[in-house]
């Protein structure tokens, strides 16, 4: 994680300084960075809700969700979205084991398929020319057929 920065300007760095006495250059961890905020309550907080269930609207259950409902966090991108973006390229996130919207995994999904109905293989290269001819023969109707039904199911 890098240092945060507050609507102010003011930086909050997430790490102990190399001159720490005790934690030269540890992660500070969630309540201290909350502490730091002026945010943390006198009764003190859970570090997070059971299974990660917290009440609808609560911001300050817990500190994962009393930290992800900073706007500096919400705002933040990750490093990896700054390195696509500088080099011109353009990036689409999934959810998380979702495998259902991701039309690569559906894809891949139809391509095992076909190698399976193939039968028995006894070499590597035999295998590998099969793969190749497996990922070939999902057709692009079908590619198409999954990213439609992706974006259908974001906005319907």
């Amino acid at each position: 994680m890098h240092d945060s920065r507050f609507s102010t300007g003011k930086s909050q760095s997430f790490y102990f300084p190399d001159d720490h006495l005790s934690m030269p250059s540890w992660f500070k961890g969630m309540v201290i960075i909350i502490a730091e905020r002026g945010l943390w309550p006198a009764d003190g907080l859970p570090v997070q809700c059971p299974s990660f269930c917290c009440s609808p609207g609560r911001t300050n259950c817990c500190c994962r969700r009393l930290l992800f409902s900073q706007p500096d966090f919400t705002g933040q991108k990750l490093q990896l979205q700054k390195a696509i973006k500088c080099y011109g390229h353009l990036y689409d996130f999934y959810p998380k084991y979702y495998c259902k919207m991701n039309f690569i995994e559906q894809y891949w999904g139809s391509m095992k398929l076909q190698f399976r109905a193939m039968g028995h293989i006894t070499t590597m290269e035999e295998m590998e020319a099969k793969v190749v001819e497996c990922l070939d023969d999902v057709s692009l109707l079908h590619i198409w057929s999954f990213i439609l039904s992706f974006f259908l199911s974001i906005f319907l």
